[in-house]
């Protein structure tokens, strides 16, 4: 074989090879084009999956033979997705046991601080919730997250509210003389009440409102302090007999009775019989003490006297009784004067 034949056979040989290392580079190239490549990293594991097409998430992860999923584990990219290739991350829930008001649950999160945790489980919590850790804190897996809620509750009562016995000085009753001139009434309060609990126990109450219903009365309890010191000018010897207003022990202030001479009646004034005693004279009756002549009646005439009390009670302790009147030089000015009464 001469040397021209030689070398062109050695260029056909070498024609021919490279012909065919470009086929083969040609279908390497096709073929790499057509795989689809994924990663699915679970936890401390990394498996791969070829494809000759483009997968959903879901099927990448049934042939990766990933284990199944709870609902609260999270999947990147979400798992409906389909993608033509890439990592697929899987973050597991973990199981945290959740205490509210004493009663518990496991729970599954992949939170990372208490309050993730009680958002993504509904959880909302009010002002003065009470939660263990705190809500900044990261979750304490396999561990507990405990809720005590801050309820309150009210309520209402009565309360009765005793009297209580005012001593008053009278200057028209005679010294030894006592009586109880406006009887004592209970009152009724009703009190709301705040119960503050945690975790639905009572921890503490308070009274936030009182009312009301109805008002204490004191017992009010006359002494006498009047004494016969001024001279009289004429002395009777009369049968003194008593009256009231009406058959009420409680004379109020509001509820007043005038006699004759449009003076208001009360202790310390008096019916007489005026031919024979002016009208607004002063005088002094043994065992009464002093009084104005304040009133008249068809049945006093003469050497009779009707003496006023505030309570038909006292009036009938009274009675009927013989007793000393003096005529005082005193005009009803003077006699307030004396007492100190405005």
């Amino acid at each position: 074989m001469d040397t021209t034949r030689l070398v062109r056979v050695v260029h056909r040989k070498k024609a021919l090879l490279f012909a065919v290392l470009g086929v083969l580079l040609a279908g390497f190239f096709l073929w790499t084009a057509g795989v689809h490549a994924y990663v699915v990293s679970d936890g401390d594991s990394r498996t791969r999956v070829i494809a000759f097409h483009s997968m959903s998430v879901s099927t990448v992860l049934d042939k990766a033979g990933v284990k199944p999923l709870r609902p609260e584990d999270v999947v990147t990219p979400d798992v409906a997705a389909v993608i033509p290739h890439g990592e697929i991350a899987i973050v597991r829930a973990r199981p945290v046991t959740l205490t509210i008001d004493d009663v518990s649950q496991t729970v599954y999160s992949t939170a990372s601080t208490v309050s993730e945790l009680l958002a993504g489980n509904g959880v909302t919590l009010g002002k003065e919730d009470k939660v263990s850790p705190a809500v900044t804190d990261p979750v304490p897996y396999e561990d507990d997250i405990v809720v005590q809620r801050t309820t309150y509750a009210y309520s209402t009562k009565t309360e009765k509210v005793a009297y209580q016995r005012v001593y008053r000085k009278n200057p028209y009753m005679e010294v030894g003389r006592s009586y109880i001139s406006v009887e004592g009434q209970s009152g009724v309060l009703k009190k709301t009440i705040k119960v503050t609990k945690v975790a639905k126990k009572a921890v503490s109450s308070a009274v936030v409102k009182t009312e009301t219903v109805k008002p204490v009365i004191q017992e009010v309890y006359d002494v006498g302090t009047a004494r016969l010191d001024v001279t009289p000018v004429r002395t009777y010897t009369m049968a003194a007999t008593a009256y009231s207003n009406r058959r009420s022990t409680v004379l109020d202030g509001k509820d007043h009775l005038y006699g004759y001479s449009g003076l208001w009646l009360h202790y310390g004034t008096c019916a007489v019989d005026r031919r024979l005693i002016p009208m607004g004279t002063v005088l002094y009756i043994q065992g009464y003490g002093y009084a104005v002549a304040a009133d008249t009646g068809g049945s006093i005439i003469g050497n009779r006297i009707d003496l006023f009390f505030n309570s038909y009670e006292d009036a009938c302790r009274w009675g009927l009784r013989t007793v000393k009147v003096y005529v005082l030089p005193l005009t009803r000015t003077q006699l307030y004067a004396k007492l100190g009464i405005q």
